[in-house]
């Protein structure tokens, strides 16, 4: 009885969110933002229409069409082909990725390159 009093003090507590996640969640979410990254998993902002209000859940990354392994090569694609305008791009995934707007790719568009450094 007393582990579930922690554990139900422990859910209700507010903590603020990690930073890579508050940054893809204000970009627009996974629907709209290419993660490059090595996570498996990620926090996710979502709203809770039965609470009327936003809802922070937890969950895996997943490829539309492809296994674990690949999902970079797929989100580098979303990027490439303009079908998501935001990539967010890790130390981790960022060996051998190119995200430049060349001539083979349907994404024009001008790139804006900012870099983040987390203490």
């Amino acid at each position: 009885e007393k582990v579930k009093g922690w554990l139900d003090t422990v859910d209700n507590l507010s903590l603020p969110a990690n930073p890579l996640d508050r940054l893809l969640n204000e970009l627009g979410g996974p629907d709209q933002v290419a993660e490059l990254t090595g996570r498996k998993s990620r926090q996710i902002k979502q709203y809770n229409a039965m609470a009327d209000k936003y809802e922070i859940i937890y969950e895996k990354r997943k490829g539309e069409n492809c296994p674990m392994d690949q999902i970079n090569i797929e989100e580098k694609n979303n990027f490439q082909n303009g079908t998501k305008l935001v990539a967010i791009l890790s130390e981790a995934a960022s060996t051998g990725i190119s995200l430049q707007a060349d001539k083979r790719v349907k994404n024009q568009r001008r790139r804006v390159h900012i870099t983040i450094e987390l203490p």
